[in-house]
């Protein structure tokens, strides 16, 4: 392949990838991951298994685990009803896509685990 060609297909790929950053589906898939690794979290830290969960949540564990894959669309009031079975809440926070965000939680109370800063 020539330098030229190889140059091409780069500046084509750049496009594409910067098309597909400017849709709101290719943001989808970040927050998904994100709530289900903290809901696999707290699972963890209560010692409950998704037989449990799906106990609290009057559904099957066939489900829970088609929602811990990522392979479900969750709604908000999905969400909520999770996170509350696992004595959780939902924050939402917007920020500018190319900001990194940090969550401290804080618990009033009760000593930061450690390795967690406090701000």
């Amino acid at each position: 392949m020539t330098k030229a060609a190889l140059e091409s297909n780069l500046r084509k790929y750049q496009r594409m990838f910067d098309e597909a950053q400017a849709s709101p589906e290719a943001w989808v898939d970040g927050p998904i991951v994100e709530f289900t690794e903290d809901l696999c979290r707290l699972m963890e830290e209560k010692g409950l298994s998704r037989a449990d969960l799906a106990k609290k949540i009057g559904t099957s564990r066939a489900y829970v685990t088609k929602l811990l894959g990522g392979n479900a669309n969750f709604t908000l009031a999905t969400m909520v009803k999770l996170a509350f079975a696992l004595d959780g809440a939902i924050h939402v926070h917007i920020a500018d896509k190319h900001a990194v965000t940090r969550w401290t939680d804080e618990i009033p109370g009760q000593e930061p685990k450690s390795g967690e800063e406090t701000p």
